[in-house]
């Protein structure tokens, strides 16, 4: 039967890993509280089963657990084995989370003062992490699980009547009141909650003020048990039969000392109270400003640190930046050397230019000039030819004619190859 509960409780956390946004149904619940209670009815407190329990809180919060003690013989027992269990303040936040659902639900059911007392003594040593920090979590958690869970119906017994010590009464009492000041000054807690907050806040108030006055009485009793005694001792010490002058009978002058005493202590004792009160008031208020004051270091200690490490961003940034211009420069100044020398060799290739353009107008002009001679030969030449040409014009055409022509025109065309001319 474990196996199967075992089996169970495993497939269930482990559904609930696998989809975590995903509320778990009526059905879950009720097999994760069947599961668990015959699992710890069977096997008892075990290291299993108080991981069980934290790791399903999930599925229906500390109800297995309260289920469990409403049943059994020995819930004292039970809740010595959870205080001392090895998950048990390892993680503060879902230890807090636990027992405050946990005393919720056993406030719903009536639960007896032994089962109740351990709970209010180990209840505000939750309250805090390991280094002695309130929770963040914490007026959520009491928001949630203890002021919306706790019916509106049931009685709060004063705490005075615990069987508890009073030192604490007094931890748990400023713990409760100094996370009602703080959800009220959030102020946003939910309309089901307000009455239980009022409630509970009363139930803490009365509880603090009984409180000082039960440690104020003890004080008087003991005071007055001192003044008994002192006095028995004189009236042993004094012997019966010596009178001194206008000494009146003990019989009448024992009453009258004892009321005079027992008035002005009460007058006394009512000053203290009244003092106590109002020191317990201001202190109060001291603590409550105080951690909002220790709230408000935290943030800002938060944000130093945020800026800080943003600080430290931008510092490597501008590190990062200004190696980054220093490459830039010295690229620049590497392309200013090249620009200078490029410079010059363009200042050098633009004289050579001009000295060739120079050089190349003068082979042009000697071109043109020997090229107009070498033409004037050529017409003077050819003028000799075309003058026998104008001659022979008039001439009737004959053989020997013809043949004077063509050596004539043989003679013209070689003075133009001769010229530079290519005829063939």
């Amino acid at each position: 039967m474990n196996n199967i509960n075992i089996t169970t409780l495993n497939d269930l956390i482990k559904e609930k890993r696998e989809k975590k946004k995903k509320a778990p149904t009526a059905q879950d619940t009720k097999q994760f509280r069947e599961a668990w209670v015959d699992l710890i009815t069977s096997e008892g407190f075990t290291e299993q089963v108080e991981k069980y329990l934290y790791e399903g809180f999930f599925f229906c919060g500390a109800e297995p657990f309260g289920s469990y003690l409403y049943q059994t013989k020995e819930p004292h027992e039970v809740l010595t084995s959870f205080f001392s269990g090895k998950m048990y303040g390892t993680n503060m936040s879902d230890t807090f989370r636990l027992l405050t659902h946990l005393f919720a639900l056993l406030l719903n059911a009536g639960a007896p003062q032994n089962v109740l007392v351990p709970i209010i003594k180990h209840l505000p040593s939750t309250y805090v992490n390991k280094e002695n920090k309130r929770l963040g979590t914490a007026k959520k958690t009491m928001e949630k699980y203890f002021f919306s869970e706790l019916r509106k119906d049931i009685e709060l017994l004063p705490l005075e009547t615990f069987e508890i010590k009073p030192i604490f009464i007094g931890e748990f009492a400023e713990m409760m009141k100094s996370i009602i000041y703080e959800i009220k000054e959030d102020a946003s807690f939910s309309d089901e909650c307000s009455f239980n907050i009022a409630k509970v806040q009363a139930w803490v108030v009365n509880c603090s003020i009984a409180s000082e006055r039960l440690t104020v009485s003890s004080i008087t009793k003991t005071e007055k048990n001192i003044t008994v005694e002192q006095a028995d001792q004189k009236q042993q010490i004094s012997p019966t039969s010596v009178h001194l002058p206008f000494q009146n009978t003990p019989s009448t002058e024992k009453p009258s000392e004892s009321i005079d005493m027992n008035a002005y202590l009460m007058d006394l004792l009512k000053q203290v109270n009244k003092t106590a009160c109002t020191i317990n008031a201001e202190n109060i208020q001291q603590k409550n400003k105080i951690m909002e004051l220790t709230n408000s270091v935290r943030v800002e200690q938060e944000k130093l640190f945020l800026a800080n490490q943003q600080m430290t961003e931008h510092q490597e940034l501008v590190s990062c930046l200004r190696q980054q211009l220093a490459d830039v420069e010295k690229d620049i100044s590497t392309l200013k050397q090249t620009i200078i020398q490029k410079d010059i060799v363009l200042a050098e290739k633009e004289t050579e230019i001009v000295e060739r353009i120079k050089m190349s107008e003068l082979l042009s002009r000697d071109r043109s000039k020997q090229a107009d001679e070498v033409l004037q030969r050529m017409a003077s030449k050819i003028g000799v030819e075309y003058r026998d040409f104008q001659d022979a014009v008039a001439i009737p055409m004959s053989c020997d004619l013809g043949e004077n022509l063509r050596l004539q025109l043989q003679s013209i065309f070689d003075i133009l190859e001769k010229g530079g001319m290519k005829i063939k």
